[in-house]
Formats: structure tokens, C-alpha cells, sequence
């Protein structure tokens, strides 16, 4: 990639600048949604393991935990109530929770 840029960059005289934009999405294309808090792979719900640790935080009550067969639950996020304050990040023990733009302000369940 790095021969890629410097050739590039060489054959067309470009400024850093113009470089980068080049391989940015537009700012039409970006996701314009508010920040909703999505939650990974890494969730510990999905590996059969009990925690719940995002939920109490949450104050808008944007998470909660969905119970499923076997006693487990899953935590799922409301889209709708979230605010993207972030608190839940910050307990998670994996860090499997993220803040992403929405777009269509549905429910999101745990991966």
C-alpha cells in the first residue's frame, strides 16, 4: 500500500492533502445518523458467559438484556433511546461495546 500511495502521490504531483481525500469516503456517503453505542463480537453474552455489566449504566435504559433458551439473555440496544453518551463503554470488561452512527433507529441485537 505504501508503494501504491508513494507513486501515486509521484506520477501526479498531488498535496498530502488531495492524496488522502482520495481514499476517504465522501462526505455525502458518510453515515449522517446520530451515535448510537453497538455492541461486538467480543460480548461475553455471546460466549455463554452471564454479564450485564453495560445495562445498569445506561441511562436512558437504551440496553437491555433479552432472555433466550437455556436461562442465558442477550443484551440488545435500542437505537431509538440511546443516547451515544458512552457509559456503557467504559464498563464493558472486553470492550466489545462501540459508538457508530445509525441509520435506520432499529433495535440492534448482540452479535
Amino acid at each position: 500500500m505504501v508503494r501504491f500511495v508513494e507513486t501515486l502521490s509521484m506520477s501526479q504531483e498531488l498535496s498530502r492533502r488531495a492524496l488522502f481525500r482520495r481514499f476517504s469516503p465522501a462526505q455525502d456517503q458518510a453515515p449522517q445518523g446520530p451515535l448510537v453505542a453497538v455492541l461486538g463480537d467480543g460480548c461475553l453474552a455471546v460466549r455463554g458467559i452471564t454479564c450485564a455489566s453495560c445495562v445498569d449504566p445506561c441511562e436512558p435504559r437504551a440496553l437491555k438484556i433479552r432472555p433466550m433458551l437455556g436461562g442465558r439473555g442477550l443484551p440488545t440496544i435500542d437505537a431509538t433511546t440511546c443516547t451515544g453518551c458512552g457509559d456503557c463503554l467504559n464498563v464493558c470488561p472486553v470492550g466489545a461495546l462501540a459508538l457508530a452512527r445509525s441509520e435506520n433507529g432499529e433495535s440492534t441485537p448482540c452479535v
